[in-house]
């Protein structure tokens, strides 16, 4: 009789979990997301953005989202059996069917023998998807560090200018900041807010007004202080806050500068500022409404414009008068490359009316070529205030 015997043995897989991050990304133009410093963001793209956008932050803050990966993997069972053969009797005239049978004692030798199935013994092998996994977990928090990092980079800087109508330099330092809007617009974000409300001295400000016309070349009519001058500017701030309430801010407050500053007109006075409001196209009724209860700050700047940048978390504040030499240090600072500036009547849509001064500041030429190249323009009208001219 023959006796067969035989053995299995199976060996256990592994499986691991699909690693996952999260992320989470910021908004605001409404305004780079802050509280203390606002504008409006309609209308005139980056520089309405001044007037273009309720509060805008005086610093500008980013917020990214972290992410986490985990898994874990599993090693797998083995299982064995062991089967007999089938006793049978051997056909006659076969004398070798007893002879050939295996000795009890052998196969228990063979038995001993054989290697052991993978039960006894499972090596402590730590399958390669943990092993990754491991690592992923490890570099995790490194890999969100450098997301934000790369997010902070893809934001626009804000830069954040406090103005107010009754003040001369923030007008005549316009043209710098048109040229501001042209060059670098696509990489920062411009906005106007009013400056705390200030008491004001008729004779000093009307001092003031002179010299900042003979320095700057911006059209002032200092006569405006010669007749019922305002002491203070609280009625402009709330009425330069109400259209921002509107997204209209750039566009209202330049309306004051030029009826006031170059024209020397009366612009103290509620009635007027509704009807300057509603001669943009401002809703007057919320107008109205908003210039009642907006909330203005109080207290003293310093000199106006205030300018707020924040460079690498630092901030950078300016008093008083800015040069486009102040912001292209600044910007190439932090690799923010300068732009060519739209064709011309591109720009006299975009920001008209505008002075012939800003002009000769966005294109670098000098005023007899301004004034050339703008009346060679279709389409594009003049008038004049305090003997400069203005393009629309």
């Amino acid at each position: 009789m023959f006796v067969f015997l035989g053995s299995y043995s199976g060996g256990g897989g592994g499986s691991s979990d699909d690693d996952s991050q999260d992320e989470e990304s910021s908004d605001d133009h409404t305004q780079t997301g802050v509280d203390d410093y606002t504008g409006d963001g309609g209308g005139n793209g980056s520089g309405d953005g001044s007037g273009g956008g309720k509060a805008a932050s005086a610093g500008a803050a980013g917020a990214a989202g972290a992410a986490g990966a985990g898994g874990a993997g599993a090693a797998g069972a083995a299982a064995s059996g062991a089967g007999g053969g089938a006793v049978t009797e051997s056909s006659e005239g076969d004398e070798s069917g007893d002879a050939d049978e295996p000795d009890e004692e052998e196969c228990e030798d063979d038995e001993e023998e054989r290697p052991e199935s993978s039960d006894v013994e499972e090596p402590d092998i730590v399958p390669e998807d943990d092993v990754d996994e491991t690592e992923t977990e490890e570099d995790a928090e490194e890999e969100d560090a450098d997301e934000e990092e790369d997010e902070d980079e893809d934001e626009p800087m804000v830069v954040v200018q406090e103005v107010d109508a009754l003040s001369a330099m923030s007008w005549a330092v316009q043209p710098v900041m048109k040229h501001v809007e042209e060059c670098y617009g696509e990489d920062i974000e411009l906005f106007y807010k009013p400056a705390p409300v200030r008491e004001i001295d008729p004779d000093q400000a009307k001092h003031k007004w002179i010299e900042c016309s003979e320095e700057l070349g911006m059209p002032v009519d200092p006569s405006f202080w010669d007749e019922e001058p305002p002491e203070s500017t609280e009625l402009v701030n709330r009425a330069f806050e109400a259209a921002i309430q509107q997204y209209r801010g750039m566009e209202y407050i330049r309306t004051l500068w030029r009826r006031g500053v170059a024209a020397g007109r009366d612009i103290n006075n509620r009635e007027i500022l509704i009807e300057l409001a509603s001669d943009l196209g401002l809703d007057s009724e919320q107008f109205e409404t908003d210039l009642d209860e907006v909330e203005v700050e109080a207290g003293e700047r310093g000199e106006l414009p205030f300018t707020f940048m924040e460079i690498q978390g630092t901030p950078v504040p300016k008093n008083g008068r800015v040069r486009y030499s102040d912001f292209k240090t600044q910007f190439t600072f932090q690799g923010i490359e300068e732009q060519e500036p739209q064709e011309l009547h591109g720009f006299v849509d975009e920001h008209g009316p505008v002075a012939t001064p800003e002009v000769m500041e966005v294109y670098g030429i000098q005023r007899q070529e301004a004034i050339q190249r703008l009346q060679d323009l279709g389409g594009v009208s003049s008038f004049e205030n305090s003997g400069e001219k203005f393009w629309y």
